[in-house]
């Protein structure tokens, strides 16, 4: 349903696309920003969620 509604891009538009994200100069400190904020958003989450279900498992067995 919502396949239907996106379009596809042209090559022209495509290709403009693709000379600004070529031409984008990205610093130290951008990139040093991008990896921090991707290790707050995806990895701490998830080592979260996998050490509660750790401790849950712990739990329900009778090791802890």
């Amino acid at each position: 349903m919502i396949w239907r509604r996106l379009k596809k891009a042209s090559k022209e538009e495509d290709l403009e696309f693709r000379e600004r994200m070529s031409s984008v100069d990205v610093t130290r400190k951008d990139k040093l920003a991008m990896f921090l904020s991707a290790f707050l958003v995806i990895v701490l989450p998830c080592l979260l969620i996998l050490g509660v279900f750790s401790l849950l498992m712990l739990w329900i067995f009778g090791a802890l």
